[in-house]
């Protein structure tokens, strides 16, 4: 199960700004070969509505409205490369903040039950996924899923030669 380098970057929510961010990587002959992309708007409601469910108030109302009305601005992208390390390099020299992490990146056979097994696996082993993102076409023979998980290195003991 290969280790990536995942790439993340605030993107400014507006028309244009991806084209802007993948000018770069074209320029510098840089293959995204996975992406993903959250509204960083979307996600904060989230956690403010589940802040309003628990009841639990680590901060007040009005730092979390503040946050919420900044946040509409920007996109968070994810994306893996086919070199990071230049990535990172040509989107810092671009004027771009860049966050790099560790994930775990599966090809799964396309056949219903393979996520399930492999969510259960790591579920079993006590490594809590944080987020997945991927996807395979009804068609295709595989699909591509980006894991962060809790436990990088237990999550990998779990399968050695990468599939379940």
């Amino acid at each position: 199960m290969p280790i990536k380098k995942q790439l993340e970057v605030m993107l400014a929510d507006a028309p244009g700004e991806l084209a802007k961010l993948t000018d770069v990587l074209k320029r510098d002959h840089i293959n995204v070969q996975a992406m993903s992309i959250q509204d960083a708007n979307e996600y904060l409601l989230a956690l403010y509505d589940v802040r309003s469910q628990t009841g639990r108030r680590v901060a007040p109302r009005d730092y979390y409205e503040a946050i919420l009305k900044e946040s509409a601005k920007y996109s968070m992208i994810r994306l893996i490369t086919d070199n990071p390390d230049k990535a990172l390099e040509s989107l810092n020299k671009a004027g771009y903040k860049v966050k790099a992490e560790e994930v775990i990146g599966m090809v799964l056979d396309n056949k219903p039950g393979l996520l399930n097994k492999v969510s259960k696996s790591f579920g079993d082993a006590g490594v809590n996924i944080s987020y997945t993102y991927g996807s395979g076409f009804s068609d295709s023979e595989c699909a591509l899923f980006i894991f962060k998980v809790s436990d990088i290195k237990k999550a990998v003991e779990l399968f050695p030669n990468g599939t379940p």
